[in-house]
């Protein structure tokens, strides 16, 4: 029997030819899939010639897909180098979270974790429904380049506004971060493993229900000024569409290791690996136990507190950190944080929306915790202490000095110490009093500083910045629970001796639920309490609203972007409110902005017109010149309506560089490159 007929008849009955003429296929009688069920969600990617099936679980309301691998184990010969990137292939069981990086146990003589860390978790509110997907947040937590994991961090509350959150590990300590400042060990390996995590992101969110287009690089302290730089980075231009950086900066004193080899011969030394070959002393420290080295890691971290004092242990730069490559020579693979984001006119791509802010009291609970009996004694023990020792150290600390020989330039010359007298006096026999003067001092060159030089940077780029204040004090005082271990938390529960702090990290427990690092919940005894619910809300629609938008609204009125007349900010609270004059009189003292300090709002301060009129031609000193234009201009930055917008813009024109602030009328950026790949020719 000819069967052939009859096959024809078969196929032809189910493709049709449509009006246009091209031949679709149709389903013929049968009833439709059932639709997957909702506890056992199951994702299909392709990617790079790659299928994969990946399963998830149901955490109500939403999808979680844990521990999924984004990078290959950086182990044994990979130790120090940049990630190889891993492709979604086959079945990926995304239902437990992965172990945290190495990394050691505060207070304790121990090490946790595995090398094999690069992974991530991603959390949606739905899945794919074929729109263009949901604005996504890509979290990088804090913890000194030390402590921390992805699962730390419960992202309900965010999720609950209708983005997809994805959080990231990276390699912590000198397993990280350990550089010469030579190509032979060029460090920034945890960046890579950050750049990475985006560019998955960028890849594979949309299977997810995320917007590949529409990702917002986040981050808290040592996490923030890593946002920052990531973003910026060359190698990851284009990936970000925002960067939320939250009490950090790449102008922070704890952004960057300035002088890396004097850590790397440390921890060599220390491991008992020879130090005179570079290469042979990477080579040794790649065939040492992880533990090894993170147990060294905690050694220098301590040798430097006790040798340095309470302010190291504030101000960071405690162990291996990120590190400047320079300029790349065109003989190797591009470096991944080339100049300082905000000191390089090349990164002038970086026109994406900023949200950065600060808590009110960053430094206070350290300040009356786990340092008040070092401070006490200093207060009784040292004469002038604020003056003469505390203002000069953190003049010392503040972070524009990067490298005297380049353009950016550093400090010249700032008010001398002893003009702070008014700023810092109190009564002698009130040590209580006394605290809270060193807690102001410290947070401010600490934490308001970089914050309000990176809001101003980012203003003068054309590109719109937001910055806030977070002053609620209530009840989630949660910055122990996730940032455990960090010198500024300490090791163990810290109580100051007020009830409206709002110090390091108190923020977070606003946006996340604190997890282990398994991710179960730690709990909490707290009361409930309507005025923390509503914060939280109030919190988070901030955050998603910008990630949704790249910019802010309270209420039904957008919030103005921080512009160099207003020095706008916003005070989060119950109320929050838009408020000018961020730190006026305090940024005027510690920038030296002559014009601030002999405004009639600043008397209180009593600074010497001798002293304002012997300042320098200018706070920088730039490539070797001098000039007024930096204190003329900024003199009058938060002065509403003190001067015309126009004629203040155009003294910084020129001046912009010198402070590493880029200048809104240098030509635009060539269009975007693509991301090289990645652990090819490491």
């Amino acid at each position: 029997m000819n069967l052939t007929p009859l096959l024809l008849v078969l196929t032809l009955h189910g493709v049709v030819c449509d009006e246009r003429g091209a031949r679709v296929r149709r389903i013929v009688g049968g009833d439709a899939a059932v639709a997957p069920p909702e506890d056992d969600p199951v994702v299909f990617t392709r990617f790079a010639g790659k299928t994969a099936r990946v399963l998830g679980v149901r955490d109500l309301p939403h999808y979680v897909f844990r521990g999924i691998r984004y990078g290959h184990a950086p182990a044994g010969k990979e130790r120090f180098l940049r990630p190889r990137q891993y492709f979604l292939q086959g079945f990926e069981n995304a239902t437990r979270f992965p172990p945290p990086c190495v990394q050691p146990v505060p207070g304790q003589d121990k090490v946790i974790g595995d090398e094999d860390c690069l992974f991530l978790n991603v959390f949606t509110p739905t899945l794919p429904t074929g729109l263009e997907g949901l604005p996504v947040i890509v979290w990088i937590h804090g913890g000194g380049y030390r402590y921390g994991s992805a699962s730390q961090y419960g992202v309900r509350h965010l999720v609950g506004k209708q983005v997809v959150v994805v959080t990231i590990q990276y390699r912590l300590g000198s397993l990280g971060f350990l550089s010469t400042g030579s190509k032979t060990l060029p460090g920034n390996a945890a960046l890579w493993d950050m750049v990475l995590a985006v560019q998955w992101t960028r890849n594979y969110i949309g299977f997810f229900g995320g917007n590949p287009h529409k990702i917002v690089v986040m981050g808290h302290g040592t996490g923030a000024s890593s946002a920052i730089m990531v973003a910026l980075s060359n190698v990851a231009k284009g990936l970000a569409s925002g960067i939320v950086a939250m009490s950090g900066s790449s102008l922070s004193r704890f952004a960057t290791d300035d002088a890396p080899k004097n850590t790397a011969m440390q921890v060599a030394e220390a491991n008992g690996c020879p130090v005179v070959s570079e290469l042979t002393m990477v080579k040794c420290l790649q065939n040492l136990s992880p533990d090894s080295i993170i147990k060294v890691d905690s050694s220098i971290e301590s040798q430097r507190i006790d040798n340095r004092g309470f302010i190291s242990g504030l101000a960071g730069k405690l162990g291996s950190a990120p590190v400047f490559e320079g300029r790349r020579d065109g003989r190797s693979l591009p470096p991944v944080a080339e100049n300082e984001p905000l000191n390089d006119p090349d990164s002038a791509h970086s026109r994406i929306p900023l949200l950065t802010g600060i808590t009110k009291d960053e430094t206070k609970r350290a300040c009356q915790g786990q340092y008040k009996d070092e401070i006490v004694k200093k207060l009784r023990g040292v004469p002038d202490f604020l003056d003469k020792v505390l203002v000069k150290n953190l003049q010392d600390s503040l972070g524009l000095q990067r490298n005297n020989n380049t353009s950016s330039g550093r400090l010249l010359s700032l008010l001398d110490p002893k003009q702070f007298k008014n700023y810092l006096e109190y009564s002698k026999s009130n040590i209580h009093e006394g605290l809270g003067k060193i807690s102001e001092a410290t947070g401010d060159a600490l934490f308001n500083v970089p914050a309000f030089l990176t809001a101003d940077a980012w203003s003068k780029q054309n590109a719109p910045s937001y910055l806030y204040r977070f002053e609620h004090v209530g009840k989630k005082k949660k910055g122990y629970n996730f940032l455990k271990g960090l010198p500024i938390i300490g090791n163990s529960t810290q109580s100051d001796d007020s009830n409206d702090t709002v110090a390091h990290g108190d923020e977070l427990a606003y946006l996340f639920d604190a997890q282990d690092f398994q991710g179960r919940s730690l709990g909490s005894n707290e009361d409930s309490n309507e005025e923390d619910d509503k914060v939280r809300d109030i919190f988070t629609q901030m955050v998603t609203d910008f990630a949704r938008f790249g910019k802010l609204s309270l209420g039904n009125e957008e919030v103005k972007p921080f512009s160099i007349t207003d020095n706008n900010f916003v005070q989060v609270g119950p109320k929050p409110k838009v408020s000018n004059g961020f730190r006026f009189c305090e940024m005027g003292l510690w920038l030296g902005l002559a014009q601030r300090l002999q405004s009639s709002s600043c008397k209180l301060f009593k600074v010497l017109d001798s002293q304002l009129k012997n300042l320098p031609t200018g706070v920088l000193k730039p490539g070797g010149l001098g000039g007024n234009k930096i204190g003329d201009a900024l003199g009058k930055v938060g002065k509403p309506g003190a001067v015309d917008k126009k004629k203040v813009q155009e003294k910084l024109s020129p001046v912009s560089n010198s402070l590493g602030m880029l200048n809104p009328n240098r030509d635009k950026p060539k269009s975007s490159q693509k991301v090289l790949p990645f652990g090819i020719g490491r």
